[in-house]
């Protein structure tokens, strides 16, 4: 009896420890503990800055609040301070206020306001990544018309800055006839530079496939046609 009373007492303190930790945390030295104070400490910094007026410091401070590392995520309040560094002509912020509008992060859902910021920052920004995101917008026909040659083209102009996945799907509207008729070194091009940044490329878009591609669109190439192609991705100079 008193042995059972024994192992009671010690598995009720052990239960109590574990609750203890559960809801109260661990120690004071516990990794995840520490790396969620320092960021709670990074974004500390960031406000003084931010809230006098700092652009470049709402944009930091808005990315620190949507990324949300070790439990310090706030999509409303990262919402606001990209909302106030993109009225005040901020690309970057202008982008990801566009694709919280897009993904209905914080806000409902308006794919009418994400064009609409997509296109500031596509156009006066010259941001790749709105551009992208833009020439998506109107492959599908959200909040702008359905217009796939503007989509081309917006997918082109990013391509055209070395941006992976703009790369990626202008040549996969080259190869599907939204392009007009297939030019197939063209397409090989942009296919053999995305491949390139396939680590950046899968970061933007993890569903794509530039290798199994590439690969379909060899198999109907002349040996002509892969040495051009393959001389014109040597030979690409992205613009500035």
């Amino acid at each position: 009896m008193r042995t059972m009373l024994i192992l009671f007492t010690v598995a009720t303190l052990a239960l109590s420890g574990f609750a203890a930790w559960l809801f109260f945390g661990g120690p004071e030295d516990d990794p995840t503990r520490v790396r969620l104070a320092q960021y709670v400490a990074r974004i500390e910094a960031m406000k003084p800055r931010a809230e006098a007026g700092d652009v470049q410091a709402e944009y930091d401070l808005a990315r620190l609040y949507r990324l949300g590392q070790h439990g310090a995520k706030d999509l409303g309040e990262a919402f606001r301070w990209f909302a106030k560094a993109a009225e005040r002509g901020h690309v970057g912020a202008q982008y990801a206020l566009g694709t919280m509008y897009a993904n209905g992060e914080a806000v409902t859902q308006d794919y009418f306001r994400a064009a609409e910021w997509h296109r500031l920052a596509a156009s006066l920004g010259g941001s790749a990544d709105a551009q992208v995101a833009l020439g998506d917008l109107y492959f599908q026909g959200r909040g702008v018309p359905h217009d796939v040659a503007e989509a081309r083209d917006w997918y082109r102009k990013a391509a055209e800055r070395g941006h992976p996945l703009g790369q990626y799907r202008l040549a996969a509207m080259m190869q599907e006839g939204y392009a007009g008729a297939l030019d197939p070194v063209e397409a090989f091009k942009w296919l053999t530079l995305a491949l390139d940044q396939r680590d950046e490329l899968k970061a933007y878009d993890p569903d794509v496939d530039a290798k199994a591609a590439r690969d379909r669109l060899a198999k109907t190439m002349t040996q002509d046609q892969l040495t051009r192609g393959e001389a014109a991705a040597r030979s690409f100079q992205p613009k500035r």
